[in-house]
C-alpha cells in the first residue's frame, strides 16, 4: 500500500511540490512557536524560590542625599559615629510601622526587569551568573528557602571577608557535590569572598523568564557599615490584609523622613503583571502570525486537493469500477495527505535536527526541545489530515458512470 501512494506521490510530483513546501514551512513555523510555548509551561511549573505576595518595592533615585544632622534619625538614633545613608533611615522609619512585617534592600529586586548578570572564572572554566546586593532583611521580606547555611547577619559587620549567599544552580555548577559553605567564592579576586549560606534556586525575573534555564543566583551582602551607600531598591512586607489605602500612609512617612526623596511605590503583584505581558508579546505576535500562516495553508491545501480531486474524476471512477468501496478511496486521499506531510516533515527534521549543534540548548532545555517537536509533529498531521478529509469524501462520492462522460 505505501509503495502503491508513493508511486501515485511521485507521478504528480510537480502538483504535489507546492503542497509538500507548504506544509514544510507550517511545520517550521509550528515547531518554533509550540518549542516556545513548551519552555514556557515547562518554566511557569517551577517554583521561583521566593513569596511576592504582600511585597512593595520602593524604588530610590539613584543620587540619594545624606539626611540632615537634626533630621528624625537623631532623634530616634540619638547619634551615631557614623552619618546613616537614607535607605538605611527609611528602612529604620518603616520597621516601627505596625502593618509592616519585614524590611529589607535589594539592588534588583523580583520583577524589577534589571539584572546585574556577568561570567566568572572558577578553576579554569567561565561561568554566568546574576549578582544582586541585598541587606540582612531580604531573606525575610521575600521568605527565601535557607537549604543550607544562613543568610547575611549583623555580625558579618566584623568579618574580613565579604559574605555571599548563591542558590543551588549556582553552586552545582560551581562545586558539583561538595558542600559549598565555608567555601572561598572568588579565588581568583583579591576581595575575598567566601559563601555562607545556599538557597533554592531563585528565579528573579519570574515564572517565564530564562525559558527555565537556571539563573546562577548569587547575592552579595551589602551593609552600611562597609559601604557609603545601600542599594536603592526598599522591600516591604507588609501583614495580610493591609489595605491599597496605606501606600498613602507609607508615602507620607517616608516624605517626612527624606523631604528630598524621588521615589515610587510599586505593588510586586502589579510587578509581576507587566513582567508576565513582557515576556509574553513575543509569544502572542507568533502565534497570531503563525495562527495567519496555518489558515491559509489549511486553506490553499484544501483547495489544492479538491483541484486535485476534481482532475481524477476518471481514475476515481475506475477504481470504483474494479471494485473499490467509498470507504477505500477516501483513504487513499488521506493517504496521500499523510505521505506529502512525511516527505515534508522528513525534511523539516533535517533542518531542526542542526538547532542543537547552533546552540539551541543554550536558550532553552532540550525538554522543551522535545516538547516543541513532539507537539509540532502532532500538530502538523492532524491538521493536514483533516485537510483531505473532505476532499476524499469528495472523492468517495464518485460514481463508476462519471469516468464514462469524462472529457
Amino acid at each position: 500500500m505505501i509503495r502503491h501512494i508513493l508511486k501515485i506521490v511521485w507521478n504528480r510530483k510537480r502538483a504535489n511540490a507546492l503542497i509538500v513546501a507548504e506544509i514544510f514551512l507550517s511545520f517550521l513555523v509550528l515547531f518554533a512557536v509550540l518549542t516556545l510555548a513548551s519552555a514556557l509551561i515547562g518554566s511557569v511549573t517551577k517554583p521561583l524560590g521566593y513569596e511576592w505576595r504582600n511585597v512593595w518595592n520602593i524604588s530610590l533615585e539613584n543620587e540619594r542625599p545624606r539626611p540632615p544632622a537634626d533630621g528624625p534619625w537623631a532623634k530616634t538614633a540619638g547619634g551615631t559615629e557614623k552619618e546613616p545613608d537614607v535607605t538605611q533611615l527609611i528602612m529604620h522609619e518603616l520597621r516601627a510601622m505596625p502593618q509592616v512585617e519585614a524590611v529589607g534592600a535589594s539592588a534588583t529586586p523580583p520583577y524589577s526587569m534589571s539584572a546585574n548578570e556577568g561570567s566568572w572564572g572558577f578553576g579554569g572554566k567561565t561561568v554566568s551568573l546574576t549578582i544582586d546586593f541585598a541587606t540582612d532583611g531580604f531573606a525575610d521580606v521575600m521568605q527565601l528557602e535557607i537549604l543550607s547555611g544562613r543568610w547575611f547577619q549583623p555580625q558579618d559587620d566584623a568579618a574580613n571577608y565579604t559574605p555571599v549567599v548563591i542558590d543551588t544552580d549556582l553552586a552545582r555548577t560551581v562545586y558539583g557535590t561538595e558542600n559549598p559553605i565555608g567555601r572561598r567564592f572568588n579565588e581568583e579576586a583579591e576581595k575575598e569572598m567566601r559563601v555562607v549560606g545556599v538557597i533554592a534556586p531563585y528565579r528573579k525575573s519570574g515564572e517565564f523568564a530564562n525559558f527555565g534555564k537556571p539563573v546562577n543566583m548569587m547575592f552579595e551582602r551589602a551593609s552600611a557599615a562597609k559601604s557609603d551607600t545601600l542599594p536603592g531598591n526598599v522591600v516591604v512586607r507588609l501583614r495580610p490584609g493591609t489595605p491599597s489605602s496605606f501606600e498613602e500612609t507609607l508615602s507620607d512617612r517616608i516624605h517626612q523622613v527624606a523631604p528630598q526623596m524621588n521615589f515610587r511605590i510599586r505593588h510586586m503583584t502589579r510587578m509581576r503583571q507587566f513582567a508576565h505581558r513582557t515576556a509574553l508579546f513575543p509569544l502572542v505576535v507568533l502565534l497570531t502570525v503563525a495562527a495567519f500562516l496555518i489558515a491559509m495553508v489549511i486553506l490553499g491545501l484544501s483547495g489544492v486537493l479538491w483541484q486535485n480531486v476534481t482532475r481524477r474524476t476518471r481514475e476515481l471512477g475506475l477504481r470504483r469500477a474494479i471494485g473499490a468501496s467509498a470507504g477505500a478511496v477516501q483513504r487513499q486521499i488521506v493517504a496521500e495527505v499523510a505521505m506529502l506531510t512525511t516527505l515534508a516533515v522528513v525534511a523539516g527534521l533535517a533542518v531542526v535536527a542542526q538547532l542543537p549543534i547552533l546552540g539551541l540548548f543554550s536558550l532553552i532545555t532540550p525538554g522543551a526541545f522535545a516538547g516543541g517537536l513532539a507537539a509540532s509533529l502532532a500538530a502538523i498531521y492532524a491538521l493536514t489530515v483533516l485537510c483531505g478529509v473532505y476532499p476524499g469524501w469528495l472523492a468517495s462520492r464518485v460514481q463508476p458512470a462519471q469516468a464514462l462522460h469524462y472529457e
